[in-house]
């Protein structure tokens, strides 16, 4: 084993060490490190997937177990650890996939088994969830429009729809508004969890760009604009004074 190996090795171990104790910040450090000692060392990819991912860093978590997968694709943990990376995301059927994939490759690792049992019982969970939202919010809008026609004819001193057709149709609004909350509240979570695996912004390459702008026209050049808008010549002295005092200079050279 050469040095940088021995190198890459001790803080791989370090790394691991921090992971113990919780300092994920830490054993990320460690973990690059090694890397340029030891770039095509699967584990300490592995061990720094885990690190990201226990700092909720999910994007790089994924990118990690992939390199673990195209570095030793026939070892089981590198599609474990992408399935963890994609359960925590909530990519519950990417998850079971990943699961799977370790499970098959490793049918005696009882993690996995567990792995699987546990996404499958989330999947159930959200089957479950798109069942029962729509008539848990269609009956809170309906019970919200019942509640305003109850205290329209019980409470208020003068009720104000007496037609049974209208406090109906207001019951079914309400219901229906509470459909329209239950899409809203949707969009918004699905949004929010496919937003989980998308790269970070690069804030530095945007402030490199903006420095690089270079200055346009005549101030990129040093030069002052003229007051009518053309550029001055260099070399050229504009008078002053305009027309007139040309033409009183005119006068004085006739004479």
């Amino acid at each position: 084993m050469s040095s940088a190996k021995k190198r890459g090795e001790e803080l791989r171990l370090q790394g691991n060490a921090c992971v113990k104790e919780g300092n994920y910040t830490e054993a990320v450090l460690h973990y690059s490190h090694a890397l340029q000692c030891d770039p095509g060392d699967h584990l300490v990819y592995s061990n720094r997937s885990l690190a990201f991912l226990r700092l909720q860093q999910y994007y790089l978590a994924l990118q990690d177990a992939h390199t673990v997968i195209r570095l030793n694709p026939k070892w089981s943990k590198g599609y474990f650890r992408k399935g963890e990376v994609e359960y925590q995301a909530g990519h519950y059927n990417e998850a079971l996939l990943s699961y799977g994939r370790a499970f098959l490759m490793e049918p005696s690792s009882d993690e996995a088994k567990q792995a699987v049992n546990k996404t499958n019982f989330r999947l159930q969970e959200q089957v479950n969830r798109r069942r029962l939202d729509p008539w848990l919010y269609c009956g809170c809008g309906s019970l919200l429009g019942l509640l305003i026609v109850a205290a329209d004819q019980y409470l208020a001193a003068k009720p104000s729809m007496h037609n049974i057709v209208i406090q109906v149709l207001l019951v079914v609004v309400f219901g229906c508004l509470g459909y329209l909350v239950l899409t809203i509240v949707s969009y918004i979570r699905q949004s929010e969890i496919r937003s989980r695996l998308d790269p970070p912004p690069d804030l530095l390459s945007a402030m490199d760009q903006k420095s690089e702008t270079p200055s346009s026209g005549s101030e990129a050049n040093g030069e002052e604009p003229s007051p009518q808008g053309g550029a001055t010549a260099p070399g050229h002295t504009r008078r002053k004074g305009g027309t007139g005092a040309a033409r009183q200079r005119y006068k004085k050279g006739k004479t």
